[in-house]
């Protein structure tokens, strides 16, 4: 089964660009059905999307069902997987975020980890904090967003039958 994500994590880097991963997140890895290591890659905001081996491998072969013709799927292939990097960690846990992803997600020393479904993103703690302050804005997303897919209750119930009460 694939590992999932939660929770939220701050951590600093330190000077050679490094980070151990949250041993909470860590914990949720199997290596033999997760793979070993990670691969960090652009997210869509600024922040880097971190995956296991193996979920990494399963996106690859997700994106190889898709039309080879189309210019938009050259486009987010090169920058989804143009910007991917392979991720060691050392025997302390810790990993090297390449200097090149760090510049692009605005990572400075301060970072915070969010465990997000398959992935952990990785955010500078000034960006998550901006973002998080403007409650606005993000209630005008989320609002957009369930007006156009619905509820997550209406969701599970379309997927799942009948009524969602709680009881089993």
């Amino acid at each position: 089964m694939a590992a999932h994500f939660k929770g939220q994590f701050e951590l600093t880097l330190d000077d050679k660009g490094r980070v151990i991963i949250p041993s909470r997140l860590r914990s949720k890895i199997d290596p033999r059905t997760d793979g070993e290591g990670f691969v960090a890659t652009a997210g869509t905001a600024p922040c880097l999307w971190i995956y296991t081996a193996a979920e990494w491998e399963r996106i690859f072969n997700e994106m190889r069902r898709f039309d080879r013709g189309s210019p938009e799927l050259h486009e987010l292939q090169r920058d989804y997987f143009g910007q991917a990097e392979d991720l060691a960690p050392d025997r302390q846990g810790r990993v090297l975020l390449p200097e090149r992803l760090r510049n692009w997600a605005q990572l400075d020393r301060e970072l915070v980890f969010v465990g997000c479904f398959d992935r952990i993103e990785i955010w500078g703690a000034e960006v998550w904090k901006e973002r998080n302050d403007d409650r606005d804005a993000y209630q005008r997303r989320i609002d957009g967003f369930l007006e156009q897919h619905g509820s997550y209750a209406s969701r599970m119930q379309k997927y799942f039958g009948g009524e969602l009460t709680g009881e089993r």
